[in-house]
Parts: C-alpha cells; sequence; structure tokens
C-alpha cells in the first residue's frame, strides 16, 4: 500500500493538464488589461480544495520548494522558486515561460515540493495554481544561489541588495490606501510572464497582469540584482471606475518607535523600525527629510505637493546594531528603498501615512504617489519609474539627518527641546586622501514653525564630532584608515502655548551667506497628552 502522503503525487499525474504556447508581448499583455478593464469585474475564487484552503500555519510552513527543481536552476544565472498556495496565501497566480515571442504556461507540480509531514488525504485535486514566486542569483557569493526578488500576495513584492535581509514591501498600485472611514481596495497580480534568461544575462524580465475591481493594468520589470538591485517598471492601467486615491510606486513599511518615540514601549530593544526616514528631492535639486514617527492610537497622514520629483526614498539610516540590539531580525541590515521616476509624475503629491501599531508584526507606514490630475475611467494611463533597493544613498556633500530627538527641558513641562544631530558623511568610510571636517564656525541652524504663536525660545549648534568618535571601540575613531564622520547637533526650545495640538516645523544649516549646507529637516509634532 501506498502511504497516503505520497498519494498526491500519484493522483495527479494523470491530471496534468496540456499546455501550449501562445503569442505574448508587453503590447499584447496592455492590450488584454485594456479589455478586461472594460469589462465588469469578475472575482475569482481560489479553486482550492478544502484541505490546501485550511492548511494552518505549521502546515503551511512544512511545505518547502525544493531548491535545485527551480525552474532554469542549471541552465542561467536565475531560479525561480514557486510559493505553495495555503494558511493565509488561499490566492494562486498563473505563470509562464516566455521564450521569444512565445510564452507557455507552467502547471503546478507537486514534484517541486516536499510537503514534510503533512498527510494529504487520497484524491485531494491539485491547486489550480501556485500563490507566487521569488527569483534567486548568485548574489552573495558565487557558492551560493540566494534569493532577491519575491512577488507574493496581492501585488506586493520585495527585493534586496547584496548583504541585506528584506524589510520594507512594495506594491504595484494602491488604491485608497490609509483613508480613515474608506476602504482600502488591493488589486492583485494574477498572471506572470518570466522571460527565459540567456546564459550571461545580468537582468532578469518579468511581466505581470494586474486586475482589481476599479482597475485593470500591465507591467514590466526588469531587474538588475547587485550592491544596488535596480528595478525599471514599466506600467499601464485604466481605471474601470473612479477612486478616492490612486497610489503609485507605493510603499509599505514598519515604524513602531526610535529614539524621538514618547512614550516607548516596554521593550528590551532601543529601536524597532525597517525604515526610520523619507527623504524627498525635488525638481531643485534640494533635500528634504522627514523623520518618521508613531504616536499611539493617533494617524499622521502628510502630504507633500511637488512638481517633477527627482527621487523620494524610504531609509533605515541608523546603522547600529546597539541602537536596535536584535541579532534574529538584523534591523540594523535592512535595506533603503529610492524611487526614481521617468515619466508619469510630473505633477501630484506624496502621501506619507503613519498609522498606530501596536508591534512589529504589522506595516503601519504607507507611502505613495497620488498623480495630479489623475488618470480617467477608461483611459489607459502610463508610467514608468526605477526603484533602487540599497543600503544607503550616495553621500550628497551635504550634512545628512542622522538623529531626532524631543523632549522637556528640565523643569519646564510646557516647553519642547528639539535635538537634531547632522552627520558628514553619514556613516564611517575610508580616508581617500587628507579629509578634513568643515570649519562650522560660521554655521547656523535656521528653524520655522508653521503657526506664529508659537515661541522659538532658544537656538543653538553644538559640535558633536569628537564625542561621537571618542564613543567608538578603542581605536576606531583615530583610525589612519577610516574617516569619521563630523556631527553636529542642532538644538531649540519651543513654547508652542496651550491650545496648540500639532505643528509643523524645519530646521536647516546655513553658512553665512545664507548658503544652505544641509538637508533640510521637516517634522510633524502632535501633542501625546
Amino acid at each position: 500500500m501506498i502511504p497516503a502522503r505520497f498519494l498526491i503525487a500519484a493522483c495527479c499525474l494523470s491530471v496534468m493538464p496540456a499546455v501550449q504556447a501562445a503569442e505574448f508581448s508587453f503590447d499584447s499583455l496592455r492590450a488584454k488589461a485594456r479589455d478586461l478593464a472594460a469589462k465588469p469585474y469578475e472575482a475569482k475564487g481560489t479553486g482550492l480544495a478544502e484541505y490546501w484552503a485550511n492548511l494552518t500555519y505549521d502546515q503551511h510552513r512544512d511545505i518547502r520548494f525544493k531548491m535545485e527543481s527551480g525552474l532554469w536552476w542549471h541552465q542561467g544565472p536565475f531560479s525561480i522558486d514557486f510559493f505553495h498556495p495555503g494558511w493565509t496565501a488561499k490566492k494562486t497566480v498563473t505563470v509562464s515561460e516566455v521564450t521569444g515571442s512565445q510564452a507557455s504556461p507552467l502547471a503546478f507540480d507537486t514534484a517541486l515540493f516536499d510537503y514534510g509531514k503533512n498527510v494529504i488525504p487520497e484524491g485531494t485535486a491539485r491547486p489550480p495554481g501556485y500563490a507566487g514566486w521569488r527569483a534567486r542569483t548568485q548574489l552573495n557569493s558565487p557558492d551560493y544561489m540566494d534569493e532577491f526578488l519575491v512577488f507574493l500576495g496581492a501585488s506586493y513584492f520585495r527585493s534586496i541588495p547584496k548583504d541585506a535581509p528584506y524589510g520594507l514591501s512594495a506594491r504595484g498600485l494602491s488604491i485608497n490606501s490609509g483613508l480613515p472611514g474608506v476602504a482600502e481596495e488591493f488589486p492583485d497580480f494574477t498572471e506572470f510572464y518570466l522571460e527565459r534568461p540567456v546564459k550571461d544575462a545580468k537582468t532578469l524580465v518579468a511581466h505581470a497582469l494586474l486586475e482589481g475591481e476599479s482597475v485593470a493594468g500591465a507591467y514590466k520589470f526588469t531587474v538588475t540584482p547587485g550592491v544596488e538591485t535596480v528595478m525599471d517598471i514599466e506600467a499601464e492601467i485604466t481605471l474601470r471606475r473612479p477612486v478616492q486615491q490612486l497610489g503609485l510606486a507605493p510603499f509599505s513599511s514598519m515604524f513602531w518607535f526610535g529614539e524621538n518615540t514618547h512614550p516607548r514601549p516596554y521593550d528590551f530593544r532601543p529601536e524597532v523600525h525597517d525604515s526610520d526616514g523619507f527623504l524627498m528631492e525635488l525638481g531643485s535639486g534640494n533635500l528634504h527629510y522627514r523623520p518618521l514617527e508613531h504616536t499611539h492610537n493617533q494617524f499622521r497622514h502628510c502630504v507633500f505637493t511637488m512638481d517633477n520629483p527627482r527621487s523620494w526614498s524610504l531609509v533605515q539610516r541608523d546603522r547600529s546594531f546597539t541602537s536596535y540590539q536584535d541579532v534574529e531580525a538584523a534591523y540594523h541590515d535592512r535595506p533603503s528603498v529610492r524611487v526614481e521616476p521617468v515619466s508619469g509624475f510630473s505633477n501630484g503629491k506624496l502621501h506619507l501615512i503613519e498609522m498606530p501599531t501596536i508591534d512589529e508584526t504589522n506595516d503601519n507606514v504607507i507611502l505613495v504617489w497620488e498623480p495630479t490630475p489623475g488618470p480617467e475611467v477608461g483611459k489607459p494611463y502610463h508610467f514608468h519609474y526605477r526603484l533602487k533597493w540599497m543600503r544607503d544613498p550616495a553621500p550628497s556633500g551635504l550634512f545628512t539627518v542622522r538623529d531626532t530627538r524631543l523632549g522637556n527641558p528640565v523643569q519646564k513641562p510646557d516647553e519642547i527641546l528639539v535635538a537634531i544631530d547632522f552627520a558628514k558623511p553619514l556613516v564611517p568610510e575610508k580616508k581617500v586622501g587628507d579629509p578634513k571636517w568643515d570649519d562650522i564656525t560660521k554655521l547656523k541652524p535656521v528653524v520655522t514653525v508653521n503657526q506664529p504663536g508659537v515661541k522659538v525660545i532658544h537656538v543653538g549648534l553644538s559640535d558633536m564630532s569628537m564625542a561621537n568618535v571618542d564613543a567608538l571601540p578603542a581605536g576606531l575613531g583615530h583610525s589612519k584608515e577610516v574617516h569619521m564622520p563630523q556631527v553636529l547637533r542642532a538644538f531649540f526650545v519651543l513654547d508652542p502655548g496651550k491650545d496648540v495640538n500639532d505643528l509643523d516645523m524645519t530646521c536647516e544649516l546655513q553658512d553665512e551667506d545664507g548658503k544652505v549646507v544641509s538637508e533640510r529637516w521637516l517634522y510633524y509634532w502632535k501633542k501625546t497628552h
């Protein structure tokens, strides 16, 4: 008698559907999306047998893809793993391999998985498709195929650069994200078309069909993994019906608490977050930086109107392990990501939405671009942008915001003391020549607040450079090989008055001629008690 756990492979062999190749191009996918958008939306069922649909967390986790069975495993620089549906990943997608101009559907294959201790009832139908997929390449070592790209669930995807764990997530599109009282819509990538790479390919190309209640669209992803994993995204969407807020190049991240959070959760770690700041590069080239924050039981929604932005980024700036003390989560190594618009982003608004959370398991930070004007219903809207998944953005030559701290001055609970550390460079770097710290004797912080009744009582600047060096392990701060950052602390005291519950403020460093020598720090303060 064949053990029950092996019956699924045997009983499914006879029902393996025949596959036929069909003509495929990105243009044909765009045409398909337009046709879908012109018809009423039809929600698709999961098609999963009861056993797969009811898998527990432990049962689903015990199903593992056999890495050596990946698509193209022995044939080139990339390999593709597939995710088995079940537990929370109940929706399935169709996946096709594209060779030349032909797309061949890949039928679900149970032989690609190790089912562990699961006992599958006899006669259980195979899932109709995979839950998603991930890509591998020799990212960190020539001896191992590391994963670097994942598509799993709705239109979510994540990527990483060399020597980094996964962190924040991207999406193909967001609709009504973070709007109180408005239901958010989550369109799905339902079909994927993976181009078979040539032997020495440096890039992986994938196409995806997007379907949702209000929209249909076609996407092309050209991904080049490396020290920076660069993802070129070309897309066309067509609305079926109006939406309240359309978000392009959306991101979801997590910020539970940092050095600027009051009150801080009762946790052994000093900070817990995937990202700690939001960096904007305006059309003028000016850099504005907004630290992320979390306010207990309160939404924070900031809107930045921009014309022809050069880029924007969600970053993890604090790279010190001591700031997190978490060996398993490795928050100090989480990647940053930079959005570089190519077309379709001339005018619009960046929405930064920070939602309350009770722990680190939920993404509570949303960043989206809302185009102005938005797409018209029934009219295709094309946009093109580039994502760079990286450790840190390249140095700008300006003093960079590194830390933000707030509190009350001693015995003055009605006043607010703000301390901002600017660093140049952001982290220690190898010495080139004989680098010198800047002459800061004529620099000054310039502070603005958005309400005229708020009093700015005192503004000052301290040189923290030597304190920063002396706090490092013996020898490193005065190393002949390492150039340490010059660290300046701008500080100021505010008296907001009793009737002010929230406040926008900025701070930047200027020289004696009024030239800006730092990023502009932006902050949204909310009264918490």
